[in-house]
């Protein structure tokens, strides 16, 4: 019996003693624990650090190119104020300007017409006293035909009637002034 509690004893395991397929088994773990901590996980580790590297650079980046954005917007909406201003202020001097050339040329144009027309007036004036002249000169020498003929006789030579004749065209100047100035008071209406 004591050689067969021995002998039960040996084939039965002990729970507290490790048999040795564990202990390989552990073994082995460890060195696989060490190979995947000692050539996997620096490689990963370092590949995670510059991902994450990267990825704040990135980040860093994406702000820097916003602010950037931001900052042209705001110069370029400023940059276009001051342009439409200018624009506004170059087509508010050109109209004034166009104005000033306008009312430099009417008021050029209204002196000319004056100017014209003074001197047509002038022209006017003095065609109208050498016609008054010669009127004057041909209605004495008819005048005098005339009355040569209603007379039946020819006039003394010695010039007594020409100072009638002249009375008389003084006479109907005089009319004719006053006739003229009833027109213009008038307004041309008879």
């Amino acid at each position: 019996m004591a050689t067969r509690v021995l002998a039960q004893a040996q084939e039965t395991p002990n729970f507290l003693v490790p048999n040795a397929t564990s202990i390989v088994v552990f073994v082995i773990f460890l060195l696989i624990l060490f190979f995947f901590y000692r050539f996997v996980v620096p490689p990963l580790t370092k590949a995670m650090a510059e991902r994450e590297e990267m990825n704040r650079k990135q980040v860093e980046d994406r702000d820097n190119a916003q602010r950037k954005l931001a900052e042209a917007e705001q110069r370029y909406d400023k940059a276009l104020a001051e342009a439409r201003g200018e624009a506004a202020k170059i087509r508010d001097e050109a109209r004034a300007e166009a104005q000033k050339i306008r009312d430099d040329m009417k008021a050029e144009t209204d002196r000319e017409v004056a100017e014209i027309h003074r001197r047509g007036e002038e022209q006017l004036a003095t065609q109208r006293e050498e016609a008054v002249r010669s009127l004057r000169a041909e209605i004495g020498g008819l005048s005098t035909q005339l009355a040569e003929r209603v007379l039946g006789r020819s006039l003394p030579g010695d010039g007594s009637y020409r100072s009638t004749v002249d009375e008389f065209l003084s006479e109907l100047d005089r009319n004719g002034d006053e006739a003229g100035a009833q027109n213009s008071n008038t307004g041309g209406k008879r």
